[in-house]
């Protein structure tokens, strides 16, 4: 009976290890294939690390190369608008093209250096609006309208006279695609430019006591000086009053006021 107990022993420690040994087999191989799913998820991370690396080093190199382009294609259109006029094949004259630069290149005066060379005797003479565009660049939309108003004869020809009194007559010239006479029309004074003080501005306007103000203290708004100060302080501790001095030193009644509490000559109410 004893020797059945011991073999009974024996066969269920031999089971034990039997299992301990197979749970030990499957947990390695476990953690085998879990190291190498670790793994092949190191090297799947590290193979999009490098496409995303190499990625950016394209598209930095990308925008090198289109900021460089871009560069380009900007001086070699401004150089375009620049020497177009000396270019092979341009219609005009260079002395006659003049450049602008915004919101169009150019205004030719198409004829008038011949008309300078004659002495006034050319008759073939027209103003033409040109813009430079370098290869396959586009009018934008100001220029389209710019277009469109002389394509419906929206162009006239205007001299602002500025009199010594302020006053401003306006002379304009219209063109009409259906009349080529050209007609002067002189603008009519409006109801405020007609009534022009000795300021040269309107009556009751902010601009004229503004200009009045100026004429009577021109020092109003000009930095205090050292001698300004001392003079201040002079002729106001010898019983000068604050409108003399303001007549004096050219400033303002309150100008006057505000120098005297700061320098503690007049207290402060």
């Amino acid at each position: 009976m004893q020797n059945i107990l011991v073999g009974f022993i024996i066969v269920f420690l031999l089971l034990v290890i039997a299992t301990f040994a197979v749970a030990v087999v499957y947990l390695f191989q476990e953690m085998r294939k879990s190291q190498s799913k670790v793994e092949n998820a190191i090297k799947i991370y590290e193979g999009q690390l490098r496409d995303i690396k190499i990625r950016q080093q394209y598209e930095v190199e990308k925008a090198r190369h289109d900021s460089v382009e871009l560069s380009r294609r900007t001086i070699k259109g401004q150089i375009a608008e620049q020497f177009a006029p000396f270019l092979q094949g341009f219609p005009y004259l260079p002395s006659d093209s003049h450049f602008i630069g915004a919101p169009i290149d150019y205004i030719v005066f198409n004829g008038y250096t011949e008309f300078k060379d004659n002495h006034g005797s050319n008759d073939n003479f027209e103003v033409v609006i040109i813009d430079i565009k370098y290869n396959t660049a586009q009018l934008s939309e100001g220029q389209k309208q710019i277009a469109k108003a002389i394509k419906a004869g929206k162009v006239r020809f205007e001299t602002v006279r500025v009199f010594p009194d302020g006053k401003i007559e306006v002379h304009s010239w219209d063109s009409s695609t259906n009349n080529k006479s050209i007609t002067p029309v002189e603008s009519k004074p409006t109801e405020t430019s007609s009534a022009i003080t000795e300021t040269g501005l309107p009556q009751n306007n902010a601009y004229t006591n503004w200009y009045r103000f100026l004429q009577k203290f021109p020092n109003a708004y000009e930095p205090w000086t050292e001698s300004d100060d001392n003079l201040l302080k002079e002729k106001y501790l010898a019983g000068m009053k604050i409108n003399e001095l303001a007549l004096l030193l050219k400033r303002n009644h309150g100008k006057i006021r505000s120098r005297l509490k700061e320098k503690g000559l007049l207290k402060k109410k």
